[in-house]
């Protein structure tokens, strides 16, 4: 039998920035260490903290699950050059058996249990010593984020190595990992049975943090002391602010949505879409859709719409040389992501009124060129210039940021799920003049509004890593930038040759 689960293994914040190998060499004062660090509030959040900052990394959510691999599986950028981004160019031909691209589906099934071990040690410590911390607040706020943190990465792993969601032809078990211990090897679920596990854990979320996040009380401005009348009173521990850059209530009602929509459940989808666009705070929404606001200040990943954004310190470092954005560089289209003009105008926004649209005015740099004078447009989404005079503020809450949910994918769940023509239109009138446009005509049926829905991804969410998901989930048997036909050997990525699938071994 193959060795299962060779790539969970145990990992605690200060293993959160180690590289992922193939097994620990677990020793008692490892296990000593970890009973230390879970021992108090103070340990609980360095331990937190590890789990986001692990995530960040370019094998996860800093690239490869946003800005390349997984958007090259969705064919958004222009063929990548094989000869200096062969990984890309192969995830964009969907080749998965190379040396090449085995390792760089290793690194990211490996990366995710990384993360989910250590949220796993989080939920199991504060468990089984409720009075690790003493106050409720900070024990359901600490236990509700590391619940939310193990549903999110399952279902990535589920929407990248699972069956197809809908008529699949083949079928996919995967192991849902609750443990930290890394000689209990974690049990195997079918795609339901895996999809309820990752709600199960979302509903614990919400009852925790429904009880005790301060964004039930207080808004994001005021967590992060940009409003004028900041919460004085929690500004001083940082845990309880900057509640986008973590898991919160309204983001693990987001996710809840994006997960139900995933697996077929309309009625559920709509419903917590909706509660999220409906919600209020001192008689003001939550969160609203961006607008011009954020474009105008050089915020182009929209933060102020984001319900759940990673802070990247490092982000710039690496951002422009691997999707451009900068209007003052040439680029190297042989390794920078970009989209040529002609499929960005006659295929991207074909029919859209590019004229005052903002995502193409501002979200794109039509006129980088390559060393040869060539335009390439590439997208300025994690671009700002670092001659400018940022503060520690907005760097951290605006710019230094990789959003994974956002108030945009809402409205467009909701388009899809509602059982109103009517409402549909309502939403996406809401939604498009939030982007600057002024919707006149209104959809005919609801098939029209499923059909915009999918436009609305491929232009909303370029380089944020939805787009192939949205593929899978609705079964297009062909991609807008892309020839090749696609089915469930081009839609489920194979799990790494040492790992053990269950479905296999029962079809021998």
């Amino acid at each position: 039998m193959n060795k299962i689960t060779r790539y969970i293994f145990m990992a605690m914040s200060a293993l959160a920035l180690a590289s992922c190998n193939d097994w620990l060499d677990v020793k008692p004062e490892t296990e000593v260490r970890e009973d230390d660090l879970l021992s108090s509030y103070k340990g609980y959040k360095e331990a937190l903290a590890g789990c986001y900052t692990a995530m960040t990394s370019r094998d996860l959510y800093g690239e490869k699950l946003t800005m390349t691999n997984v958007e090259c599986l969705a064919n958004l950028w222009n063929m990548p050059n094989s000869s200096h981004r062969l990984e890309l160019y192969y995830m964009h031909y969907h080749f998965y058996d190379d040396d090449v691209s085995r390792n760089a589906l290793k690194a990211i099934y490996s990366g995710m249990y990384n993360v989910v071990v250590q949220a796993n040690s989080i939920i199991n410590h504060i468990t089984a010593n409720p009075a690790s911390i003493a106050d409720e607040q900070a024990r359901n706020i600490v236990e509700g984020e590391a619940r939310a943190i193990r549903a999110f990465c399952h279902f990535d792993i589920l929407r990248l190595f699972g069956q197809m969601p809908q008529n699949a032809q083949k079928t996919v078990s995967l192991p849902y990992s609750e443990s930290n211990d890394i000689y209990t090897l974690p049990p195997y679920y079918g795609f339901n049975d895996f999809a309820k596990k990752i709600l199960s854990d979302l509903d614990a979320a919400e009852e925790k943090l429904g009880k005790s996040d301060p964004i039930m009380e207080y808004t994001f401005d005021e967590l992060t002391g940009t409003d004028t009348n900041p919460a004085d009173d929690l500004l001083e521990d940082n845990f309880l602010v900057y509640r986008r850059h973590r898991f919160n209530y309204w983001a693990v009602k987001a996710l809840k949505a994006r997960v139900y929509l995933y697996i077929g459940d309309n009625a559920n989808a709509y419903k917590e879409a909706k509660a999220v666009i409906d919600a209020r705070i001192k008689g003001k929404k939550v969160v609203e859709l961006a607008g011009n606001n954020d474009y105008e200040q050089g915020h182009y990943a929209l933060p102020s719409e984001c319900l759940l954004a990673l802070h990247i310190t490092d982000l710039i470092d690496y951002s422009i040389s691997t999707l451009g954005g900068d209007p003052s560089t040439r680029v190297l289209t042989e390794q920078v992501m970009y989209v040529s003009t002609r499929n960005l105008d006659n295929k991207l926004y074909a029919g859209q009124n590019t004229t005052s649209n903002n995502r193409y005015l501002n979200m794109w740099d039509h006129n980088t060129a390559s060393p040869t004078g060539t335009k390439s447009p590439t997208i300025k989404k994690y671009y700002w210039n670092i001659k400018d005079n940022h503060t520690t503020l907005e760097l951290h809450t605006a710019l230094q940021i990789m959003p994974l949910l956002r108030l945009s994918e809402m409205y467009l769940i909701a388009m899809e799920t509602t059982g109103s023509l009517a409402e549909a239109n309502e939403l996406y009138r809401t939604y498009m003049a939030a982007r600057n446009v002024n919707i006149t005509d209104d959809f005919a049926s609801m098939d029209d509004v499923k059909a915009e829905v999918v436009n609305e991804y491929r232009r909303e969410f370029y380089g944020e890593g939805q787009m192939f998901y949205c593929y899978k989930r609705t079964g297009e048997k062909s991609m807008m930038f892309s020839y090749q036909q696609m089915g469930d050997d081009e839609y489920v990525l194979p799990l790494p040759n040492t790992e053990f699938n269950p479905a296999d071994k029962a079809a021998e």
